[in-house]
């Protein structure tokens, strides 16, 4: 497949290098931050995800293929392309078995740890494991046939809770009153092995030392953190069971950032004081941006979504004044149809957060 037609004019290349250029302004320039704005937009191309998972070259002209749209509308949307096997990957390569629902990523069928006395003897997988021979094998492909401007960020590492949950299922929150010991030691075992993939995979990348692509932004850092599964938990369980072991995988990615997509407003709080934890992403239907941002260090970037048709749009559509006073935020706006739409909407946005 002849990749050439994404090849990237001077002028293109030159306004990316700027937009880069901001978001780092967003961590080491406190007085020249500005909001960054992404407009989610349908792609033309759209193959099943068995076509995709089936072949590389149909994979990566889907990824490209989704950035025209954001070329298109000039919006804050980086120029990175992912390989896409979905949440499972750490826990396949844990031996755990994998099912694919049809037009869907790939996701854990079984749970390879059935009881606590298996733990002590599991074993980490190797670099050289099918699924990471895979996953290095499909990076390397981008790496070699994507024009230049193209990024390849990391496939998905989850994170230490998320993956102890699909390894071990959930009994893993039973396990949490009756053995709270040997969830921490799975929890051990699993932070260090995806501090361990995620330095293999830079070795396979083209990223840039310190700074990574994600969910269509630059963040400070080496990776994320998912941290779906804490829709189980309070803060306080996240305190005494979970927390140490962000804080370590922070520490071995040399920073980075976390997704975080429920209820609990005190996790925020802790996972943003996390050490080199220089970004969040939250579900905007169950937090407020603006006691968000109060309750997060002036340095932590934030990602939301914000819906046309919300009362926050509108605010910030139609204020006299910018009504967000943190600077260092990103908006996915979603809803809006067409490039060109996009492009209007996204300037006016810009025009009114000057308005601070």
């Amino acid at each position: 497949m002849n990749f050439e037609e994404y090849r990237l004019d001077d002028a293109v290349l030159c306004r990316y290098d700027q937009v880069y250029n901001t978001y780092k302004q967003m961590y080491g320039d406190p007085d020249h931050r500005e909001p960054k704005f992404i407009a989610v937009l349908p792609s033309e191309y759209n193959p099943v995800w068995e076509e995709r998972l089936a072949d590389p070259a149909i994979m990566l002209k889907a990824e490209l293929e989704s950035l025209k749209p954001h070329i298109e509308a000039e919006d804050d949307a980086v120029l990175s392309v992912r390989v896409q096997f979905g949440t499972a990957v750490v826990a396949e390569a844990f031996g755990c078995e994998i099912a694919v629902p049809p037009n869907n990523l790939p996701c854990a069928k079984t749970h390879v740890v059935t009881s606590l006395e298996q733990i002590p003897y599991l074993e980490k997988p190797s670099k050289d494991c099918p699924i990471y021979r895979k996953v290095r094998d499909w990076t390397e492909y981008y790496v070699e046939h994507i024009p230049e401007g193209y990024q390849v960020q990391l496939a998905d590492i989850q994170g230490p809770f998320n993956t102890a949950h699909l390894i071990r299922g959930n009994d893993i929150f039973y396990d949490l009153y009756d053995d709270p010991e040997m969830v921490q030691q799975l929890m051990a075992i699993v932070t260090d092995h995806i501090a361990d993939y995620a330095s293999w995979q830079w070795e396979w990348t083209n990223a840039m030392d310190g700074w990574f692509f994600d969910w269509g932004a630059m963040w400070k850092g080496n990776g994320r953190i998912s941290n779906c599964s804490l829709h189980m938990l309070g803060t306080e369980h996240y305190e005494e069971h979970i927390h140490v072991h962000d804080v370590e995988l922070i520490r071995r990615l040399k920073g980075g950032r976390i997704h975080y997509c429920g209820t609990t407003k005190g996790i925020i709080e802790r996972i943003a004081a996390i050490p080199g934890v220089n970004g969040i992403d939250y579900d905007s239907s169950l937090h407020d941006v603006e006691e968000t941002a109060q309750t997060v260090p002036d340095h932590v970037a934030l990602l939301q979504d914000v819906a046309v048709d919300s009362p926050l749009y509108n605010r910030m559509l139609n204020s006299d004044r910018w009504p967000i006073p943190k600077r260092n935020m990103i908006f996915r706006i979603t809803g809006l149809k067409t490039p060109a739409q996009a492009k209007e909407v996204i300037a006016r946005l810009r025009r009114n957060a000057e308005n601070s």
